[in-house]
């Protein structure tokens, strides 16, 4: 029997075994597992504990016979961490720690997560099968918690740590670790993971988008929705700023993705925005140095974003399985200039600059995805209605040829805990479904969950959309956007070839934005 000080296991969206059967719908069960996960199970090694990693719909999708119990039955482990950070996964937190528990009842079983941070004392207090509940930043915390268990010694002194003692009691340690720096962390020890391998070969294969690389730590923004902006990481990690990793350590885990693993492309965990272009080009400019042959999948969190950063990534990746994203949401000027006025001034973007993105996107034959979101706050039926002809037009336009690789998605959401209007919804005129964490639970176990956003939750209800109409709005743009799904899709590097001269003699002064 296999021995281990520490076991982590990413749990599934959805426990139910009639889902496994659907391989195309696994996408919805949700593979990726938080990027610190790898770090904090790498620092646990190097402090000396034995860890392992078990992604259980991973283990699913290839084998729909695995069962948690049985592998569980054949490993001794102390300490079982389970990371709840997306509220999606919930229902199936809970259930694989009923299974660790059962399997294995001295073991102690510890949460960890954004969604995990911000209901900390109603877990506590309802759910008996959870131990303790690490808090923001846990590669530092995790590591002096599974100190002290082992070592049979209190826990007073465990930075951002609620646990219950042996009274029962809940204990709340205060949130005293922000990692100052992540240049000493280990994001790729992919030897870590159980399967590790099919984990980077099958990213993109069963979540659409390669293996997750953790950028840096926080953000400059605030967008509505969102957990993990700048107001929302103060609520849950205490971070007051953005801390990149230095770009020499990105290329030593590229290194070892490439060269260990023969990964063929990797998504940035951090977006790009005016603030950035400095980083990310010099960053660009090491991978090509590299000569690393690899595709990329890039966010764009603030605009501009000028032809100049369109040719660096163009000429550092290679075209197949690349793409860059954008995320306005809606293009309606009154709803951004209201959002903007309510919690990001920077939360602006303008038709022009969308148009320019589309431009340099056929110029540079890169896949652009826009991701528009019904039920956005403030939004009424003519703002969906103006988005939903721009979709036509763009479907119209793009959505015949492979050369013009333009995608729009609608994004169907939910509104993030300790995000600006899951914390003050009717400051953006919505009511919010469900405010405590047992809801959470029951809606998600309910749930039915498949590609596309279709069936997925929604937690909320707007002034000018209720929930049904907003999830059949997001139908009714799934199917209107289908033509693009087929003609945006990476080609052969081959079609390269027809505008090879077109970029032979290009200069960065000929693209060099105007002052």
């Amino acid at each position: 029997m296999k021995s281990y000080d520490i076991i982590f296991i990413h749990p599934p969206r959805v426990m139910h075994p009639r889902y496994i059967k659907f391989r195309n719908f696994t996408r919805s069960s949700f593979m990726f597992f938080p990027m610190g996960l790898l770090a904090i199970a790498d620092l646990c090694e190097k402090e000396g504990f034995s860890a392992k990693i078990i992604n259980y719909p991973m283990e699913q999708y290839f084998d729909r016979e695995w069962s948690l119990e049985a592998f569980l039955k054949n490993i001794d482990y102390k300490i079982c961490g389970i990371d709840l950070h997306w509220i999606f996964h919930s229902y199936g937190a809970l259930e694989v720690a009923k299974i660790v528990k059962k399997v294995n009842p001295n073991a102690k079983v510890v949460l960890g997560g954004y969604t995990a941070t911000y209901f900390h004392d109603e877990i506590l207090r309802n759910y008996k099968m959870i131990d303790a509940i690490i808090r923001g930043e846990g590669e530092v915390p995790f590591v002096k918690y599974a100190h002290q268990v082992i070592h049979g010694h209190t826990l007073e002194e465990v930075p951002n740590l609620s646990y219950r003692n042996s009274s029962q009691h809940i204990k709340v340690n205060p949130i005293t670790y922000v990692a100052s720096t992540l240049d000493e962390l280990d994001f790729t020890n992919i030897s870590l993971i159980h399967n590790g391998r099919k984990y980077i070969e099958s990213s993109r294969e069963i979540m659409a988008i390669p293996f997750n690389l953790g950028i840096g730590r926080g953000c400059p923004f605030q967008c509505p929705y969102c957990g993990g902006g700048r107001q929302s990481q103060l609520i849950l990690t205490k971070r007051k700023k953005v801390l990149l990793r230095s770009p020499e350590k990105i290329i030593e885990d590229l290194h070892n993705l490439f060269d260990n693993y023969k990964a063929e492309g990797i998504f940035f965990g951090h977006g790009t925005y005016p603030g950035s272009f400095k980083y990310w080009k010099r960053l660009f400019k090491l991978i090509r140095k590299e000569k690393f042959d690899l595709s990329a999948d890039l966010e764009i969190w603030r605009l501009p974003f000028p032809k100049e950063m369109w040719y660096e990534f163009y000429r550092t990746f290679r075209r197949t399985y690349s793409s860059i994203s954008v995320c306005p949401r809606t293009l309606s000027t009154r709803v951004q200039e209201k959002v903007a006025a309510l919690c990001d001034p920077t939360f602006r973007f303008p038709l022009n600059q969308i148009q320019d993105l589309i431009k340099n996107a056929c110029l540079f034959r890169e896949e652009l995805r826009i991701w528009f979101t019904i039920g956005f706050p403030f939004q009424k039926l003519s703002d969906l209605l103006r988005d939903y002809i721009f979709s036509i037009k763009m479907n119209l336009k793009y959505g015949k040829s492979n050369f013009s690789p333009i995608m729009i998605i609608n994004d169907l959401v939910a509104i993030s805990p300790a995000s600006p209007a899951y914390e003050s919804p009717e400051r953006y005129e919505l009511k919010l479904h469900l405010k405590s964490f047992r809801q959470l639970v029951d809606i998600v176990e309910r749930t039915k969950f498949s590609m596309g956003g279709w069936n997925t939750i929604i937690n909320f209800h707007t002034n000018h959309f209720s929930s049904m109409a907003i999830r059949l709005w997001n139908i009714i743009f799934l199917i209107t956007n289908i033509p693009m799904f087929f003609t945006c899709f990476p080609k052969d590097d081959e079609n390269m070839k027809s505008i090879g001269k077109e970029f032979r003699h290009f200069s960065l002064k000929m693209i060099k934005p105007k002052e």
